[in-house]
């Protein structure tokens, strides 16, 4: 009788473990998980960054350039530069005065899929888990 009681408070001590060690698991896996999402979002911010700014110096020396020739081609520099710099302040008013509401969206939206996507893999992967244990 002494040996069934202990059986059983055994058994509950190991459960109580399992379930916490399950629960522990869980959260180290859901701060993997959003490590990741975040290390591969800022991966992917510094690499669009550093291309846009290679973009944008290129785009100045061009610009610059486009002065100059016009400048030239007008026999006035500064109204070369004028003519040149008109497209740029109306792009820039376009731009100041658009909402960013695609952008914040797309932002959005693959933040939730790779959440998504992730909990989906941790569950597949506790499915896998299950069924080895079952065989």
């Amino acid at each position: 009788m002494a040996e069934e009681t202990e059986h059983k408070t055994n058994t509950k001590s190991d459960i109580a473990d399992d379930l916490r060690l399950y629960i522990e698991k869980r959260v180290e896996l859901f701060a993997l998980t959003i490590a990741e999402q975040v290390s591969a979002i800022a991966a992917n911010t510094i690499q669009k960054m550093i291309g846009i700014l290679l973009l944008a110096g290129a785009a100045f020396f061009a610009w610059f350039a486009l002065g100059f020739f016009v400048g030239e081609w007008l026999n006035s520099i500064g109204f070369g530069f004028l003519i040149v710099s008109v497209p740029l302040f109306i792009a820039g008013y376009i731009f100041l005065n658009m909402k960013s509401v695609s952008f914040t969206d797309k932002i959005q939206s693959e933040m939730i899929v790779k959440t998504m996507d992730s909990m989906e893999s941790g569950l597949n992967v506790k499915k896998k888990e299950e069924a080895s244990s079952d065989t």
